[in-house]
C-alpha cells in the first residue's frame, strides 16, 4: 500500500472516532485507562488503576502511523513547522489563530462565506477534549470554544490551509489530526489501538505509558 494511502486510512479512522465524540459527547475511552478487547479486560494494577498491555509490534506500528515526523509536506517549510520539534510547531501554528489571540494572523471574519462554513463544519467535528473537556473546537458562530494552545494550533492550521491551499476538507482534517497527535501522543495512539482492536487479552506486552500524555500547555 502506498504511503499516502496508508496515511489516509489512519487519519480517516481517527476522524470517524472524533465525529462520534463531537456529536454524541461520549466520555473519552482513553482517560480511565480501561478498555475492552474481544470481551476481555487486560489488567495490571498500578497505583490503583488499570494498565493496559499491548502487543509490542502493534504498538510500535501504531506510533509510527499516528505520530507525524519531520517537516509536513506542502506547508511545513513555509511556516517553519517541524514535527521533530513538536512544542515549537504548536506555537507557530497557534500564532495563526486570530480569533483567540489579538495578534493572530488569520481571523474567522476575514474568511469568505463559503470558507467560513467549511471551517465551522470541520471545527465542530474535532475537539481538544484530552486537556479541557471541550466537545468541539469552535462554536457554531466560528469562534473558539476552547482557549488552550493545542486547540489554537488546530484552528490556526485549519484556517491557514483553507486560505492558502486547494486541499479538500478531508485533507485538511488529516493535517489537523496530526497536530492533535503531536499534542497528545499517548491518548491518540491509545485511541488508534482501540479502534484497530490491537489490545492484548494478556498481562504480557508493552504499556502505552511511555508516551507523553501532553506536549505544550493548556
Amino acid at each position: 500500500m502506498a504511503e499516502q494511502d496508508k496515511s489516509k486510512i489512519v487519519y480517516t479512522l481517527l476522524i470517524a472516532a472524533f465525529v462520534v465524540v463531537a456529536y454524541n459527547q461520549f466520555a473519552l475511552m482513553g482517560i480511565s485507562g480501561k478498555m475492552v478487547a474481544q470481551g476481555q479486560k487486560t489488567a495490571e494494577t498500578q497505583a490503583g488503576q488499570t494498565e493496559i498491555k499491548y502487543n509490542s509490534l502493534a504498538l510500535q506500528q501504531a506510533i509510527d502511523s499516528v505520530i507525524p515526523r519531520g517537516v509536513p509536506e506542502g506547508y511545513g517549510k513555509e511556516l517553519g513547522v517541524d514535527y521533530e520539534k513538536p512544542e515549537e510547531a504548536l506555537n507557530i501554528m497557534a500564532a495563526l489563530d486570530g480569533d483567540l489571540y489579538e495578534d493572530g494572523k488569520i481571523k474567522f471574519s476575514e474568511l469568505s462565506v463559503d470558507t467560513q462554513q467549511r471551517y465551522v463544519n470541520m471545527g465542530m467535528s474535532v475537539a481538544c477534549e484530552f486537556c479541557c473537556g471541550a466537545t468541539t473546537m469552535v462554536f457554531s458562530n466560528g469562534q473558539p470554544s476552547c482557549g488552550c494552545a493545542h486547540s489554537a494550533a488546530m484552528r490556526g492550521l485549519m484556517k491557514y490551509l483553507l486560505v492558502n491551499t486547494d486541499m479538500t476538507d478531508e485533507q485538511i482534517m488529516d493535517e489537523v489530526l496530526k497536530v492533535k497527535s503531536i499534542s497528545f501522543p499517548q491518548q491518540m495512539v491509545q485511541r488508534y489501538m482501540e479502534q484497530s482492536g490491537s489490545v492484548q487479552s494478556a498481562t504480557t506486552g508493552q504499556a502505552i505509558g511511555g508516551l507523553p500524555q501532553q506536549i505544550g500547555g493548556c
